[in-house]
């Protein structure tokens, strides 16, 4: 086991990517710290499926983006487990809408959660695992932190941030034994956010763009965490791992304004 008796904090681990890291952490020997904003229930039957792999869970209600909030995250954790060796600051929000009918307080929502929450939680993770002599810590960017589509500047503007954020992070932290890496998950559907359908022209045009000719899935994103908190990584700090199927090899990310219909506000 990769990760034996590691402990970790994943935030955003109530569904979709989250809750995929948190079982492929059990798996290989790691307590979870399960972290939800909204929806206890589905946090849960992640921490469920944790201890059903016979590793401790806690769960945690935690607003990424409330500085209190995040303080007190990390402090239950190290109540509860005595330290911290593992943090994937995965919670996040998505915001599609045309730049000319946004408004201020859909960038400022966005940036609160996604950016200010990556750095609160990075910030007061690495505080723990400093004392403790190192660890390592997973961010969580996009294909779209990499390149742009209608409809996405706001969102992406913010993707693009965790990656120089991680980049930067990694020079402060090395000094205390702390690696720092950033995945850029692409197409990985989950309930909360189905594909499209198979007949659908956004669905082919994905497909024509993805190498791999396949949409991802939550364990894809999961075994790439997995080996970025290993001791395999003890000498890659302030990267980016594509996880997307190839969809970033190649010149374009298919643009929803071109394959209607245009997404909605979340």
């Amino acid at each position: 086991m990769r990760l034996k008796d590691k402990v970790a904090v994943v935030t955003g681990a109530s569904g979709g990517l989250g809750a995929g890291i948190c079982g492929a952490f059990a798996s290989e020997g790691a307590d979870c710290v399960v972290v939800y904003r909204s929806d206890r229930a589905e946090a849960e039957k992640t921490a469920a499926k944790v201890a059903g792999l016979g590793r401790r869970a806690e769960v945690v209600r935690t607003d990424v983006s409330d500085e209190a909030q995040v303080k007190k995250l990390f402090a239950t954790t190290h109540d509860r487990f005595g330290r911290l060796d593992i943090l994937v600051a995965n919670a996040g929000i998505g915001v599609s809408r045309p730049l000319l009918d946004s408004t201020l307080d859909d960038f400022e929502r966005v940036i609160r959660t996604n950016l200010i929450g990556t750095y609160l939680t990075v910030r007061e993770g690495a505080r723990l695992m400093a004392g403790r002599g190192g660890g390592k810590i997973v961010t969580m960017s996009s294909v779209h932190g990499l390149g742009g589509t209608h409809q996405g500047s706001l969102y992406e503007a913010t993707k693009a941030g965790i990656i120089n954020f991680t980049r930067g992070a990694a020079f402060d932290l090395s000094e205390w034994n702390i690696q720092i890496n950033c995945i850029a998950p692409g197409a990985v559907p989950v309930p909360k956010d189905p594909p499209p359908a198979a007949d659908s022209a956004l669905y082919k045009a994905w497909m024509q763009y993805t190498p791999l000719g396949r949409f991802g899935t939550p364990h894809d994103v999961a075994r790439t965490a997995v080996f970025l908190a290993s001791p395999d990584t003890d000498w890659i700090t302030g990267q980016v791992i594509s996880v997307d199927g190839g969809i970033t090899a190649g010149p374009l990310i298919p643009s929803f304004n071109h394959y209607g219909p245009k997404p909605k506000m979340e």
